[in-house]
Order: C-alpha cells, then structure tokens, then sequence
C-alpha cells in the first residue's frame, strides 16, 4: 500500500469511527429521554390511586437512574463533538485529491489532534466498514458479541 492510499484509508477509518460513535452516543440520549418519560409517567400514577404503588416507586427508580445517566455521560454533547469531527474528517478527505503526501500527512495529524476520546470496542466495527467499502473482505476482523451488539446500536 501507498502512503497516499494509507492516509486516504485512516481518514476513511476515522470518519467511520466518528459517524458510528455519534450515532450510538444519540440514541443513548434517546433512550434516556424515553426512559425519563415513562419513569416520570409512572411516578405520576402515584397520584391515581387505582394503581399498585410499585408502578409509582418503579417509576421514579427509572426518572431518576435515567436523569443521572444523561446528566453524568452527557451523550448528546459527546455526539455533537463527534459530528464535528466528522465534518473535519469529511472535508480533509475532499481536499486529499488536491494534497500532496506530505500536507496530506500534515493535515490528517492536526485533523487528529481534536478528536473526541474513542469507544474501543467501536475501533473493529468501524475497520470492519471501511475494509468492505475498500473490498477487503479477505481483511475482516472477528467481532465479539459487545462489538456485534455496538454494531447494531450504533
């Protein structure tokens, strides 16, 4: 492989990456959300007496681990940094036609400086993508049943 083709290829594996990190990152804000509304609507039915007081207790168990998830990971934060790494990352890659090596090299290092902290079971899923978007399916690595579940979530 060539340097060019070796850089084209990481900046494709770090746009991959990106993209599949915010995604999960979102829908664990959307499932917080949801939770936290289904806690909170069960907390409300403490106030109607006509059902078990455990749907109530339940319920608020449910508002309040949700509400602490969102607030302590703060997954739609770390989804809008990943978006924006993916728009570095997207925009390097159009202008890798019109980049020597070298500023290429140059480029895809500072692009790589600012990004979001990885979730390393996602490294596979992403090299996974990015080997059969290049037909490389010889390339594929073995992805654990964590990874394969990530796969599908994100």
């Amino acid at each position: 492989m060539s340097t060019r083709h070796e850089l084209i290829y990481s900046i494709r594996y770090a746009i991959r990456l990106t993209q599949r990190q915010a995604r999960l990152y979102r829908r664990i804000q959307a499932v917080g959300v949801f939770l936290g509304i289904i806690g909170g609507s069960a907390t409300l039915s403490l106030l109607a007496q006509n059902l078990p007081d455990w749907v109530g207790i339940a319920g608020a168990a449910l508002l309040t681990l949700a509400g602490a998830a969102l607030i302590a990971v703060r997954p739609a934060d770390k989804a809008a940094r990943n978006e924006t790494d993916v728009q570095r990352y997207t925009a390097l890659m159009a202008q890798s036609h019109t980049l020597s090596d070298e500023a290429l090299a140059v480029a895809f290092n500072e692009a790589h400086r600012g990004d979001c902290p990885k979730i390393e079971p996602l490294r596979d899923v992403a090299y996974n993508d990015v080997a059969q978007e290049f037909g490389r399916h010889d390339a594929v690595v073995p992805l654990t049943p964590l990874q394969k579940a990530l796969a599908v979530f994100a």
